[in-house]
């Protein structure tokens, strides 16, 4: 019974059609060379409508240039590509350093920072004014050559007498 789960898990891992591949080149800033079952094949980045081609084509060429990739169909021949190990969502990298347009809503960052609107604050009763406090003496500390953090005994200076 417990095989059956772990047959299906492995079926569809196999039939996934995301693939690990090597990229052995950048042609330019939307495309990469990529080495698949030993056949070099050309791959587009969905999503990504590149500004500025020289820097884009840089910015690959750092981030996966010599690299393992997975690249998932997105449809019309263009692809998802996540750098491996760390899965650096490359696609979107190109938008968020201002290098390309996105085009397909999944591709655009999400740049506003992740708050949670909690309601309006009313208090129910209006803050009070504390009450003076009574000023009471404070015992004087004796010097009893001890400090309460430290267990050895502080160094007394002996002082000879003046004029000697």
């Amino acid at each position: 019974m417990r095989f059956f789960p772990v047959a299906i898990f492995l079926v569809a891992a196999l039939r996934a059609e995301a693939a690990m591949v090597r990229v052995v080149a950048i042609e330019d800033g939307r495309t990469i060379t990529i080495e698949r079952n030993g056949a070099r094949e050309s791959v587009r980045l969905a999503g990504v409508d590149v500004r500025d081609d020289a820097r884009a084509r840089d910015l690959l060429r750092w981030t996966i240039g010599n690299a393992w990739v997975m690249v998932e169909p997105a449809g019309n021949g263009d692809y998802l590509v996540y750098r491996s190990p760390d899965a650096l969502f490359l696609n979107r990298e190109l938008v968020l350093r201002g290098y390309a347009r996105a085009t397909l809503a999944n591709i655009a960052p999400e740049l506003r920072a992740p708050s949670r609107y909690l309601g309006e604050f009313v208090p129910a009763d209006p803050p009070r004014a504390n009450p003076p406090a009574v000023s009471a003496k404070k015992p004087r500390r004796t010097g009893t050559g001890t400090s309460p953090r430290s267990s050895k005994p502080r160094s007394r200076r002996s002082r000879a007498p003046a004029g000697s």
